[in-house]
């Protein structure tokens, strides 16, 4: 039996919940809060995920779901139609990228590419996304200038992880909820374009933020 969610606001035109179909018995929901946690107790074949889900985020949702070696496979289902976005999902664990205005068809062959262990783009913003870099393109910020991004609380937070602390050690010490500590985290990942924690590590210690004991 396939077994398959979907999380996210579902708030945008196209596909609804009456569109989404039966897949050997088991149903794609919709409207889910709490898609890790889901992922980890029911071990779907299947997450159908949206970027802008509440909580986590699509985005953060697909980086713990990976860091934690969940071997779902994701399709983020979105409004969002920027090449920027289907590159962040794809880096962090995402297996294929549909719009929301897709029609049932479409959906039905993007679920069956990603359970084929492929990849699937939306055809609309493939060309887009594999485009060659132009001159227009603005140069990778600088450290500095990725910095200066951070909140004073992503700050905090991007230290702690740089000194070995979890996602709950980081909730402890800044006295907030786990999810909450989980979301600055995906945040600051996010506006600084490090989807890779030594990475993250390392440009914590090159810009000061944490230091080598």
């Amino acid at each position: 039996m396939l077994r398959a969610f979907g999380a996210g606001d579902h708030g945008g035109e196209g596909l609804g919940v009456a569109d989404l179909y039966v897949l050997g018995g088991a149903l794609l929901f919709v409207e889910v809060v709490g898609a890790v946690e889901l992922v980890e107790r029911y071990a779907p074949r299947l997450l159908l995920l949206d970027l802008s889900m509440p909580g986590l985020g699509g985005l953060g949702a697909t980086l713990e779901i990976r860091r934690r070696g969940l071997s779902v496979r994701i399709l983020v289902l979105t409004q969002y139609a920027e090449a920027l976005s289907v590159r962040r999902a794809l880096e962090a664990g995402a297996n294929g990228y549909i719009l929301k205005t897709a029609r049932g068809e479409e959906l039905m062959g993007a679920i069956r590419a990603v359970l084929a262990h492929g990849t699937y783009v939306d055809p609309s913003l493939a060309g887009a996304l594999f485009a060659p870099a132009t001159a227009a393109e603005p140069p990778p910020a600088s450290d500095d200038e990725a910095l200066a991004r951070l909140t004073p609380r992503e700050r905090q937070v991007l230290r702690l992880i740089a000194e070995g602390y979890s996602n709950k050690e980081v909730a402890s010490t800044l006295g907030v909820a786990v999810k909450t500590a989980m979301a600055h985290r995906a945040n600051l990942m996010d506006k600084l374009q490090i989807h890779n924690h030594s990475k993250l590590v390392q440009f914590a210690i090159r810009t000061g933020v944490a230091g080598l004991k």
